[in-house]
């Protein structure tokens, strides 16, 4: 069995790590598409290749051999708010892999790692697999469109599991560094707004037991606790020594986007988060 990282960004290199007590067992390829980073992902790895996943050649040759493949994908640069760059990321990828995918037949199972912006507005309500999508961004809708291309996927002898993963924080994207600046602005609305978070870990370790369990279908990946953007905030900066923030009151900029979202499948399948709450 080979085992191949589509990108390895801040979820596929925190991915690669936990693989590594498999390495005997389970050879590791890794892509990037970055030079610079081919000496720090060599140390990780049995084979680190360059590769553009929209490139037939450099897809087909990432993956002969694998029987599995994670895709762990992002924009790069500091364009990652564009819509077209969002397309060619995610839907050309997997445009390009249904493309070569009668060249891989010992390919069996894949993973890819969406996100939980697929799902709209809720008004504060809980939301699980079996609601349905509706993104209220260009950029949900691309990756809603990217869920389908790769569910089409799935057939007698291959399993597909997409892995829909809430906000990401920790090493190198701390909260509160994030949080800081707002120290003792004014800021509209009332904060009441729920967000939902899942450390960078706990990616990374629902991604290893997909493999693992052989996991398929829809999986949210979240912690225990959604927080209400005043909550969040205050108990930051309060922990952070700095000023509170004062919510106006005042109608915001963009439109209310409020849901929680249930990590009950997440644990039905046997996975216990390592960071269960955010403050934990």
């Amino acid at each position: 069995m080979v085992l191949t990282i589509v990108g390895s960004g801040y979820v596929g290199t925190a991915l690669a790590r936990q693989l590594q007590l498999q390495r005997q067992a389970v050879p590791l390829v890794l892509t990037t598409t970055s030079e610079l980073r081919l000496c720090e992902l060599n140390q990780l790895a049995d084979r680190v290749q360059i590769c553009d996943a929209t490139n037939p050649d450099h897809l087909r040759k990432a993956l002969n051999k694998s029987r599995v493949a994670v895709f762990t994908l992002g924009p790069k640069g500091n364009r990652q708010g564009d819509v077209d760059l969002y397309r060619s990321t995610f839907e050309e990828c997997f445009h390009c892999l249904s493309s070569v995918i009668a060249e891989l037949p010992a390919l069996q199972h894949i993973v890819y790692t969406s996100s939980c912006s697929v799902y709209g507005h809720a008004s504060d309500a809980w939301v699980n697999e079996n609601t349905p999508a509706r993104p209220r961004t260009a950029r949900g809708e691309v990756l809603l469109e990217s869920e389908r291309l790769v569910m089409q996927l799935m057939g007698e002898n291959r399993k597909v599991c997409v892995l829909r993963l809430a906000a990401l924080y920790g090493p190198g994207r701390e909260i509160k560094d994030r949080l800081r600046g707002l120290a003792g602005k004014q800021l509209p609305g009332d904060g009441g707004s729920f967000s939902n978070w899942v450390h960078v870990d706990d990616a990374a370790g629902a991604a290893l037991a997909a493999i693992n369990g052989c996991w398929t279908g829809l999986v949210n990946v979240v912690n225990d606790e959604p927080l209400r953007d005043r909550d969040l905030v205050d108990r930051t900066l309060i922990q952070e020594g700095l000023e509170r923030v004062q919510w106006t009151g005042a109608p915001g900029p963009a439109p209310p986007f409020s849901r929680c979202i249930s990590n009950h499948r997440l644990k039905e399948l046997g996975y216990r988060l390592q960071h269960p709450t955010l403050f934990s």
